[in-house]
């Protein structure tokens, strides 16, 4: 019995991403409402409702990102229901709620320094957590980062 329970443990620890090669002597730093902030802000941050191609929202959320947030919803809503996504991903409460819970269950050192922070966050935001080692894309890699520094500053 308690042989099953550790490979349970092991299974789980792997999907929630804490033992991804590369990661696992990795500090991971909290992921704050700052650095929320900056991704935001290196996305566009419009506060429009809107969904083009497959991204919706304030944080061009995209419903896999969704789905494994664990598709949370706005108020009174049912993930199960046809469009709970799109109306979580134009709702800035429930898609700052998604992108929060995403990043606390799949931390990933993305550029190898020992230390889950913002950039890695924003990195996992702007590529996934599998991309997240090339570059920023050419928006989100000119804004994402000067927020960055304002942020450090203050």
């Amino acid at each position: 019995m308690i042989a099953i329970f550790t490979v349970l443990v092991a299974t789980l620890t792997v999907v929630n991403g804490m033992s991804i090669p590369g990661n696992i002597n990795a500090t991971i730093k909290p992921f704050t409402d700052a650095c929320l902030d900056c991704i935001c802000e290196g996305v566009g941050c419009k506060r429009e409702t809107f969904c083009r191609s497959n991204v919706c929202g304030i944080l061009y959320m995209t419903k896999l990102f969704w789905i494994d947030a664990q598709k949370p919803v706005v108020l009174l809503d049912d993930p199960e229901s046809e469009g709970a996504y799109q109306r979580c991903a134009n709702d800035e409460t429930c898609a700052r709620t998604a992108v929060k819970t995403y990043m606390e269950l799949y931390p990933f050192d993305c550029n190898d320094d020992g230390v889950v922070d913002c950039y890695d966050y924003g990195a996992i935001h702007n590529m996934g957590r599998h991309g997240c080692r090339s570059p920023l894309s050419a928006i989100f890699g000119k804004k994402f980062p000067e927020c960055l520094k304002k942020m450090k500053k203050e």
